[in-house]
């Protein structure tokens, strides 16, 4: 057999396999039901995805891999840096292991090609000998320079000053020099540690629920920072806290420990493959940053009256460091999640006191799903918006007068972006086009405008695009209370519109992360699940008998109890933070 495995950036009907025979072509990425069908016809021959063979347990392999290295990078301060470092290379471990998934599925025979260079066909060469792979390196570096320009392209210029920071002041000993630091907190504060703006919005929601209590959010990066606050949270820059002494002991102690622990880590074959790759070249650049973004929350610790931490993304290193060195000043430190699920509790360790969850939806999924410990997670949302479920337009079809599609940025986790467009909005749009609707497009915030409306002005038609319009920006009530009914492919938008009794479906087929969370979201009744894109045209006649269980708001929110933050932060009774989750 011979057999093709194509690139998330690249199109099988365009390239230099296109005009060859295969008998199976198999996507790294994901595209839709009209991509594969039209893939097919055209090579004539089954066409699958990677994904597709994803074992039951391969986060628990994951979770177990990340473990190995645990331990031996500790630094003075009590902080683990194999564990802060190593959640940068899970997406690394979950290829190899599905690429050997491949690889056993495969007969030594068969002849296997991938479309371009890169981590895939590179850990694919590790697998299995003979694996051979299209020479776009003259190419590449031409479509490399397109690639940074589509790149900028997408990018505001506030992101592309985070993108240069991220990359050559991770540790902000250049911007910490003109950085300016404001006058220290008079009182007592919670810290709100952020690097994204969702996150911000969820540590100044939970300021408004405990408006008795001081905040004091921190933002890492441009795009954390948030214009209107509430009144009880006071904002900062972490390169204002940035120390610029010399690490220069430290670092060289902790890059011999971690050779050490390198050559223990290459005894197994995923690491090895990887070290052999060079994708653990970066470790000791990423220990030598960590240790400046550390100092700085030090210097945060030091020098505001800070009593604990409230950390809505402990995923990301930046902002988990803090979590950290509070748990290792036996500050109270609570965890909680921006979104609706946090799916890297399944391979990650949890170090909180307490992991505030927004309903029994997201405690469930920590629980059953990730083997978080149940005394750890109490149910805490912020304070419920007055406005929901207000509404009088719901239930009354003459006042909804659009469908609401939330996009998402699918490409970041290897979607195929127009594919999924082409499965999902001619559908809705000829729905609009019937029932007298327009078809909203919400994109995300990390979605370009001007790129989506060239894909929308690609696939839909003269009338079709008459009717769509596409809203970027915050998503405001005004926009929810005139709508019939949603659609999105995972995005937390479809928990917004349940709890709101706003129907919204959710398009299973689809879903390009693999941590379950549209089925989490329809075993609580978040949103109705749509098999195959021929079920969109169906929408109408089941909103006909559609009704919004009396239980999902709960499901999706309980708001904590008055007072409780103030109970947490000053309970004599601490959690034993040292087990893994």
């Amino acid at each position: 057999m011979k057999i093709l495995l194509v690139h998330p950036e690249d199109d099988p009907e365009n390239g230099p396999w296109a005009n060859r025979a295969w008998d199976q072509v198999v996507d790294i990425g994901l595209g839709g039901v009209d991509a594969y069908a039209r893939w097919s016809r055209r090579f004539g021959c089954p066409i699958t995805t990677l994904s597709s063979l994803r074992g039951v347990d391969d986060f628990q392999r994951v979770r177990r891999l990340l473990a190995k290295g645990c331990g031996q990078l500790i630094d003075e301060h009590g902080l683990d840096w194999w564990e802060i470092l190593s959640l940068l290379l899970h997406g690394e471990l979950e290829s190899y292991i599905l690429l050997q998934h491949f690889a056993r599925s495969v007969s030594p025979a068969d002849e296997v090609c991938v479309s371009r260079p890169g981590l895939h066909a590179s850990l694919l060469r590790c697998l299995r000998n003979g694996v051979k792979v299209f020479p776009w390196q003259r190419a590449g570096q031409r479509n490399g320079l397109r690639h940074y320009l589509r790149v900028a392209h997408k990018l505001s210029v506030s992101q592309m000053i985070d993108v240069i920071g991220d990359k050559y002041d991770g540790g902000y000993q250049f911007r910490g020099r003109f950085a300016r630091r404001g006058k220290r907190l008079q009182r007592p504060a919670v810290l709100l540690p952020t690097a994204y703006v969702n996150v911000s919005r969820t540590g100044a929601a939970y300021a408004m629920t405990f408006p008795e209590e001081n905040f004091l959010l921190v933002a890492t990066r441009r795009s954390g920072w948030m214009q209107d606050l509430p009144q009880n949270v006071t904002a900062a820059r972490l390169s204002a806290y940035a120390s610029l002494r010399d690490r220069r002991d430290e670092n060289d102690r902790m890059e011999g420990r971690w050779r050490l622990l390198l050559q223990e880590l290459t005894s197994t074959a995923e690491f090895e493959s990887l070290n052999r790759l060079g994708y653990l070249d970066n470790f000791p650049r990423w220990l030598r940053h960590g240790f400046e973004v550390r100092d700085a929350w030090r210097n945060v610790l030091d020098r505001e009256p800070i009593e604990g931490v409230l950390c809505a993304d402990d995923s990301n290193p930046n902002t988990r460091i803090p979590l950290l060195l509070a748990q290792a000043r036996e500050l109270p430190n609570v965890a909680c999640h921006h979104g609706a699920l946090d799916g890297r509790y399944l391979f990650k360790r949890s170090h909180a006191d307490v992991i505030l969850v927004k309903g029994k939806m997201e405690k469930d999924y920590l629980v059953r799903r990730c083997d978080v410990p149940q005394e750890r997670v109490e149910m805490g949302a912020p304070a419920r918006p007055a406005n929901w479920n207000s509404s009088d337009s719901v239930g009354r079809p003459e006042s909804q007068p659009f469908i609401l599609f939330f996009s998402e940025p699918y490409e970041t986790w290897s979607g195929r972006q127009e594919e999924f467009y082409r499965d999902i909005l001619p559908s809705l749009a000829e729905i609009a086009l019937a029932t007298g609707r327009k078809l909203v497009v919400k994109l995300h915030a990390a979605e370009s405008e001007k790129e989506r409306a060239g894909m929308i002005e690609q696939i839909l038609s003269g009338e079709q695009k008459q009717i769509t319009q596409i809203v970027s920006g915050p998503l405001t009530e005004d926009l929810l209370a005139k709508t019939w009914f949603g659609i999105t492919v995972l995005s937390t938008a479809a928990m917004e519109c349940s709890v709101r009794g706003i129907p919204c479906f959710l398009c299973r087929w689809l879903e390009f992360l693999p941590y379950g969370y549209v089925e989490q979201y329809i075993r609580f009744g978040i949103g109705i699940g749509l098999q195959h894109a021929g079920e969109i045209k169906q929408i109408p006649q089941v909103l006909l008998q559609y009704q919004v269980g009396h239980d999902v708001a709960a499901n999706c929110w309980q708001p904590a109890a008055a007072g409780r933050l103030r109970e947490i932060l000053t309970s004599s009774h601490r959690v034993c933070t040292t087990a893994a989750s």
